[in-house]
């Protein structure tokens, strides 16, 4: 994104089962164009976020679930993300991730997936998931039973993690080509425009005016050839405990 973690959309349409981590517009781009008061505000809010020691991000309307949990040490689930609704056999999931930060770099990341799609008949055998990344790879458990017997099931290298494209980036940076700033009660909004993965991507930030952080996000990319428009918020947080990252043993089978 002009700012924080958005991967590009299309190739993952392409592929169901999102098996690639694929780099972040923060590594991608660090420029940006248009409107210079409202490059030099964004700015600052990005070095007061980054300088933060925990972000916590909740996602709604990006990713959709489908799993079929019969075996700990075989592939479950299936991700989906950058379409308008579920596509067959998915359900809605609700996304948090966790950004342990130190020096305005990430080094951890925990993410849960759940779903989201209350008493639903299609959520009658759906887990939640977690995800712990880390510079060494990505660990996931099936968040199935009781809690004292989580384990983790899986594991993927860096270059295949669902999560991990942000280890050792900053959770934030700035690009994009970005409108004037305008002011809403007590949030300056900042709109910027940006291409990711071939798809015009319209990103609209809120920041607190009493702490310069960041605390959502909207983000609306357009249709192009076989892919859809989407669009969906993101709501940041900043907890004022450091936590530590999950911690179980590796499942027996």
């Amino acid at each position: 994104m002009s700012q924080r973690h958005l991967r590009p959309v299309p190739l993952l349409l392409a592929a169901v089962v999102l098996c690639v981590s694929l780099p972040s517009p923060a590594q991608a781009s660090t420029n940006a164009t248009g409107n210079a008061a409202a490059i030099a505000l964004y700015a600052r809010a990005v070095a007061t976020t980054n300088a933060l020691a925990v972000l916590k991000d909740t996602d709604t309307n990006y990713y959709f679930l489908k799993d079929n949990v019969t075996s700990l040490s075989s592939s479950g689930f299936h991700l989906q993300r950058g379409v308008p609704r579920a596509p067959a056999g998915y359900v809605d999931a609700r996304v948090v991730e966790t950004y342990r930060v130190l020096h305005a770099k990430v080094q951890w990341i925990e993410t849960t997936v759940a779903p989201a799609c209350g008493r639903s008949p299609a959520c009658t055998h759906s887990v939640a998931l977690e995800f712990l990344d880390t510079s060494a790879g990505e660990k996931v458990a099936y968040l199935s039973g009781a809690a004292t017997a989580y384990c983790w099931a899986q594991t993927f290298s860096p270059a295949n993690s669902y999560f991990g494209g942000t280890i050792g980036l900053s959770v934030w940076s700035v690009s994009g080509k970005f409108l004037p700033v305008t002011r809403s009660a007590s949030q300056d909004v900042f709109t910027s425009q940006y291409s990711s993965g071939g798809q015009t991507i319209t990103e609209t930030d809120w920041v607190a005016l009493s702490s310069d952080r960041f605390v959502r996000s909207l983000y609306q990319g357009s249709a192009i050839g076989q892919y859809p428009a989407f669009s969906f918020r993101v709501v940041e947080s900043d907890p004022s405990t450091v936590p530590a990252p999950p911690n179980y043993k590796n499942c027996a089978g």
